[in-house]
């Protein structure tokens, strides 16, 4: 069928194993097909601009083919029942691409191929799938172009095949958006260029969710300043890899058992979700984990963790590095590396059984960790120039371990509770320690080797014991003691 102007073809079939096929050549051309049976096949082929072509098929095992060629083009398929299958190539701008499956085991491009293709710019894909056990794919290649797939039903993919991903754009300014509601879903997201955008929502449980980009100035949540990857439910899987300079991402996830990784690699990247709040990966639940990796310049990253037994991992390779983790609820753990240049890392735990272990290489460090429930340890090992080491802890069972090797450090270690000991040695030049003990059964070790430094300790409650060692030049050490049972020994050699 061919035609130069506007021109309507419609086509109604209702038996088995019928085909259609419809070809029309020119601009402004409509087509409408419905197909009611078993086995039927649609091929339409337009080739042109402001075409619109309709596919209706109900019924199992249905397969429909849509190409268009032109600008300004609209391609609408529907497919109502089991094992249907699409594929939709578009070629040109500004084509909309509208895809709708209800049903079970439905495909997009039959596991060979794309479900959605579109190549040029300002093009829109929506795919719609409700029912269990479905795939589907998209893929856009240029630039400004927007894909969303809607997956509600257990089972699901957005992860074609052995093509491992469910959307793919290749160009600039691209949106990618997955939204899946069920259980045992699986999503992900592949973006390559340059202020590229992505969205993965999951609802739902054991669900996964993976993102990669490649290029600068790509985002996680866009500037609508939601979250690159939302997860609800429990024993979701989460990761995110970006590869470029000034790249952004977040994570939330609601739920049990649920782990995030993010891995980036470049300049000036940021985990942090782009809201208020600042956190790169934020999880509320039980038995939570997350791990950031940051390897470049002016990297910064955080991470929040409420419910229990949360785990968190940050490291940090490379220069201007930030790194954040707070942590509420029992049996936390955080773990920071920094190795690179005035790296700062901030950990803050709040709650029962919690570790913090923070180790620092390089110049211009600092550390601060704050702790305030029972049975807290926090060790900080800083190595390098200018280090500076803070840490707070409240509560009973607390221990502070802090060793710092290098020129003009400062170690400040302060304990308020029960049974609270501290160890600070600091090897290296113009050192400061300053250790305070509130509370019972507290004991502070400091040990300084080097020129220049200055300990105080002041101890205030029943059973407290201090011992200071200086080594080297000018040294000055003060001990003040208020209680019962109290012991200090200072020893200080030129």
């Amino acid at each position: 069928m061919l035609c130069a102007a506007a021109l309507m073809c419609g086509t109604a079939l209702f038996a088995q194993s019928n085909m259609s096929s419809v070809t029309q050549t020119g601009s402004g051309n409509g087509s409408t097909v419905a197909q009611t049976g078993l086995t039927n096949v649609s091929d339409s082929d337009q080739t042109g601009d402001n075409n619109t072509s309709f596919v209706s098929q109900t019924g199992v095992s249905n397969d429909s083919d849509m190409d268009q060629t032109g600008d300004d083009n609209n391609s609408d398929i529907n497919q109502l029942g089991d094992e249907n299958d699409y594929r939709t190539t578009q070629i040109g701008n500004n084509n909309t691409s509208d895809v709708d499956q209800e049903g079970n085991r439905n495909l997009g491009g039959g596991g060979t191929a794309w479900g959605t293709l579109q190549n040029g710019d300002n093009n829109n894909s929506v795919t719609s799938s409700l029912g269990d056990d479905n795939e589907t794919g998209t893929q856009q290649a240029g630039d400004d172009n927007v894909a969303r797939i809607t997956q509600e039903g257990n089972r699901n993919d957005a992860n074609f095949g052995f093509l491992g991903w469910g959307i793919v754009q290749v160009g600039a300014n691209n949106d990618a958006i997955i939204e899946q509601t069920g259980d045992d879903n699986t999503a992900t997201t592949y973006q390559s260029g340059d202020d590229n955008q992505f969205r993965t929502t999951q609802d739902g449980l054991n669900n996964d969710a993976t993102v990669r980009q490649d290029g600068n100035r790509n985002l996680g949540g866009g500037p609508s300043l939601t979250w690159g990857i939302l997860q609800i439910g429990d024993d979701n899987v989460a990761s995110s890899f970006s590869i470029g300079d000034d790249n952004n991402s977040g994570t939330l996830q609601f739920g049990d058992d649920n782990e995030s990784d993010v891995y980036q690699e470049g300049n000036r990247n940021n985990v942090n979700g782009l809201t208020s709040l600042a956190y790169g990966v934020e999880q509320i639940g039980d038995e939570n984990e997350s791990d950031i990796d940051q390897i470049g310049d002016d990297n910064n990253a955080s991470a929040e963790q409420r419910g229990d037994d949360n785990n968190s991992d940050i490291e940090q390779n490379g220069d201007f590095n930030v790194a954040s983790a707070y942590q509420e609820g029992e049996d936390n753990e955080s773990d920071i590396d920094q190795d690179g240049d005035r790296n700062d890392a901030d950990v803050d735990q709040i709650g029962d059984d919690n570790d913090s272990d923070v180790d620092q290489t390089g110049d211009d460090n600092t550390s601060t960790t704050y702790q305030e429930g029972n049975e807290n340890d926090s060790k900080t090992t800083q190595l390098g120039n200018n280090n500076n080491s803070d840490v707070d802890q409240i509560g009973d069972d607390n221990q502070s371990t802090v060793g710092q090797a290098g020129n003009d450090n400062q170690s400040d270690v302060n304990q308020v509770g029960d049974d609270n000991s501290s160890l600070v040695t600091q090897i290296g030049d113009n050192h400061n320690s300053d250790v305070d003990q509130l509370g019972m059964d507290n004991t502070s070790f400091v040990t300084q080797t080097g020129l220049m430094q200055t300990s105080t300790v002041l101890q205030q409650g029943n059973d407290n014991s201090s011992i200071v060692t200086q080594n080297g030049n000018n040294h000055i050490s003060t001990v003040t003691q208020i209680g019962n049972n109290n012991s200090s020994t200072v020893t200080q050699n030129n």
